[in-house]
Order: C-alpha cells, then structure tokens, then sequence
C-alpha cells in the first residue's frame, strides 16, 4: 500500500468516526445521501445510495435506488458489499459497477482481478458478470464513490462529482476503471 492510500484510508477512518457527531449516522450504521448520475447517453437522473459501516466505521453494503422508464414505473434496488463507481446503461443494458477496496469485499467477491465487480440487469434481477463483460464505454466514474454523509452534503450534482474527479486527491482507478489495478493483500 503506498503512501498516499494509507494517508486516504487514515483520513477516511477519522472523518467515518466523527459521522455520530455530526448526526450524519442513525443508531443501525446506516448512511443515505441523494446523488444526480449522468448517464452515457446524456440523461440526469437521481439515485439514493445508502451505506452500512461496521464497528469500525468501515462501509460494508451499498444500495442504490432508483427509476429508469425503459425497465418499468418501480424503484430498482442494487445492493451488494461493494463501493459503488458506476451505475449506467450501454446498448440497452443497465450496468453497476463497484470496488472490492476492502480486505473482506476483496476476499467476499473472490479475490478479483482487476479489483472491480461487474453486474448487469437481466430479466429483472442483477447478474454478476465477468470483469471482461462491462463495456469499456461506460468505464468513467459517474457515481460517487465515497460516503457523502460524513461530508455533510445530503444530495450531490453532477457538478459536484465531475469537481472531485477533477481532483489530483483521488487515485486514477477510482476515476475511471482500470483493468490493470487490483488490490493487493497476503493470502
């Protein structure tokens, strides 16, 4: 782990453990914020992620929630023990995206390679797919990948995401995916 992901990971623990301070964090451990995605084809539409975190004020699930009109008029749930970093739809097909960035999702997800974990939407439920299946099209970052409730911020633009990728704070492969970056821990 070099340097600089230390120093995030440190930083990311410290701000996590202020959540219950600042009223950012209910009495279950979860977080909910409000986020305008863009898709590829140029729509806007909004998501509600939520996130559980553990004792040690670490994410464990994602959920996103949202309304898409071409796979009918009722919310669409993905929820899994990743951080999400896409959400968008190719040639038809609804995609997410997320990252096994922890030891446990790493380990839970199988050890992939890259460190990235692909589900389409198929007949009405998520499939897991192989990394070699999620279009290269759709790898920029549209989601945000952190906890916005630690931040204060309940809703977040697409003004706001595309500001932080912008960013030399973020590593590349939170950016935009990379089949070369996969987490590295001991067996």
């Amino acid at each position: 782990m070099n340097l600089t992901t230390l120093f995030r990971r440190v930083t990311f623990g410290l701000m996590l453990a202020a959540v219950p301070l600042v009223g950012g964090c209910s009495d279950n451990n979860i977080i909910t914020w409000t986020e305008d995605v863009k898709l590829l084809d140029g729509r806007v539409i909004t998501v509600t992620q939520k996130r559980r975190i553990d004792m040690k004020r670490m994410p464990r699930e994602a959920w996103l929630t949202f309304k898409l009109p071409e796979f009918g008029d009722k919310e669409l749930v993905w929820h899994e023990g990743l951080e999400t970093q896409v959400l968008n739809i190719y040639q038809g097909k609804l995609y997410v995206v997320g990252d096994a960035d922890t030891v446990s999702a790493f380990k839970q997800y199988g050890r992939p390679s890259p460190s990235y974990v692909g589900f389409r939407y198929d007949n009405g439920q998520w499939v897991r797919i192989p990394f070699s299946e999620i279009p290269e099209e759709i790898y920029d970052t549209n989601m945000y990948f952190e906890n916005m409730a630690l931040y204060g911020l309940r809703h977040v633009s697409v003004e706001h995401k595309e500001g932080m990728l912008k960013e030399d704070t973020y590593m590349p492969h939170y950016k935009r995916i990379d089949p070369s970056w996969t987490l590295r821990i001991p067996n």
